[in-house]
């Protein structure tokens, strides 16, 4: 399969839903005020740069803003910063504060920022939507030199009991690209069409992320309504 193609299909689907503010999400997740309450806020300074690879509509940016950190963001869809423009402005903080987050290219692996430069790099799923293990390899790789010595990344990535796996499987283009389409006109996501790069289990999460330094592996699972299973593995890596 073309990972070029992948990669503009995932863009055009993001874009297509942030333009019509049908993905606006408002809240940070569960998993991320957990790690930062629990972890991040006593192995950071107080005032440190965080990063946010694929932050959407800047629910998750917007948690780190209003902790006081300096937030950045990056993704490929034009239409998220007008959705983090609104996020920023419903929570009470300057819209000119959306300087601070880029468009990048789909298939980017180059960043415009300094080497060790953040403190905290997240991306909360994202990185499944990269077409191939050398690329998510070679992102990962471009944000281990972004980040500071001792500064820590979290990331999530699909697993196989999620029910976009187990419920809306179209496809297996090899052992890991997975195409998904959601049919269900009765379905809050109805005509969502994507390709995944899926995990298969806690070795190779850690060997996806072998450049970090492993400080904790788990995992998220909620069961609620139509969704039958969110589950997604945690990686918590330190430079």
């Amino acid at each position: 399969m073309d990972n070029k193609r992948i990669l503009e299909e995932n863009k055009g689907n993001y874009e297509n839903l942030y333009s019509k503010e049908e993905a606006f999400l408002r809240y940070p997740a569960d998993w991320i005020i957990r790690f930062h309450n629990m972890f991040l806020k006593n192995n950071i300074p107080k005032d440190g740069k965080v990063l946010d690879y694929g932050c959407g509509s800047g629910n998750n940016a917007v948690f780190f803003v209003q902790k006081g950190y300096s937030v950045y963001g990056i993704d490929v869809a034009p239409s998220f910063k007008n959705l983090v423009a609104k996020n920023l402005e419903m929570n009470g903080f300057d819209k000119s504060l959306i300087d601070n987050y880029t468009l990048i290219k789909p298939d980017a692996t180059k960043f415009d920022y300094p080497d060790n430069y953040f403190d905290f790099i997240f991306s909360n799923q994202v990185l499944y939507y990269l077409p191939t293990e050398e690329h998510i390899n070679a992102v990962c790789t471009e944000l281990k030199r972004m980040l500071k010595p001792g500064g820590y990344v979290f990331f999530t990535m699909m697993g196989p009991y999620n029910y976009y796996i187990t419920h809306h499987l179209k496809q297996v283009h090899n052992e890991k690209i997975y195409e998904i389409s959601i049919d269900d006109k009765n379905h809050r996501l109805y005509g969502v069409k994507e390709l995944i790069y899926k995990v298969k289990d806690e070795e190779h999460l850690c060997k996806i992320f072998d450049m970090f330094e492993p400080v904790t592996v788990g995992y998220f699972d909620q069961k609620m309504f139509d969704l039958s299973s969110n589950f997604h593995y945690i990686f918590v890596g330190k430079k």
